[in-house]
């Protein structure tokens, strides 16, 4: 199975980087062929310009797009990790959804609509947030993120959402309790994929 990992943090240090570490170790012990795009590393530039637009109406794509296209084509199944920043993704991942997830690509409108076209796709996110899972939960901020970012991106361009995964407190949390939740983390990923066997 071909994983691919993106992850959006600019910190190396970060509890998301800590994911991806683990998550690459796991894979290896796994034998699962993985590839990873880390978006600040390679100085990935999120912002979709007018000149790109007009191009993408003709079908066409930026050679950086391209790239990129071909990775999320190799894979078959996908975990974006990334903090939550302002209640959304942070800006290089949207703008990554915006350039990467084009028309007739990521999807296609249709007579009835739109179609996804990502539909071989597996896709699960890896949420790290500074506030109590009470907070988001009482404040209905889950509830929004799973409209807007499983159902509103992923689910959208046809993917199956495998799961959405949270660890909360991450900025209040000491060292062992980060430790405790990463193998938690650790635990539901990978006991899901033997259930899914």
């Amino acid at each position: 199975m071909n994983q691919l990992i993106i992850i959006a943090h600019p910190k190396k240090d970060s509890f998301s980087h800590k994911i991806k570490i683990s998550l690459e170790k796991e894979f290896i012990n796994q034998r699962y062929s993985f590839k990873i795009r880390d978006l600040y590393e390679i100085g990935f530039k999120p912002v979709l310009t007018e000149e790109e637009l007009k191009l993408n109406k003709e079908g066409k794509n930026f050679p950086d797009i391209v790239v990129e296209q071909s990775y999320i084509e190799w894979a078959d199944e996908l975990t974006f990790i990334y903090p939550l920043w302002w209640n959304a993704f942070p800006a290089i991942l949207k703008g990554y959804i915006d350039r990467v997830f084009t028309n007739g690509f990521a999807f296609k409108i249709n007579g009835n609509g739109p179609e996804g076209l990502l539909k071989n796709k597996k896709v699960r996110l890896i949420t790290t947030a500074g506030m109590k899972e009470k907070t988001l939960t009482e404040s209905r901020i889950f509830e929004g993120l799973k409209i807007t970012q499983e159902h509103g991106v992923f689910e959208f361009c046809g993917m199956d959402v495998l799961d959405h995964l949270y660890v909360t407190e991450v900025t209040s949390i000491n060292k062992e309790q980060k430790e405790i939740e990463l193998n938690n983390l650790l635990t539901k990923i990978f006991s899901n994929k033997k259930e899914k066997v």
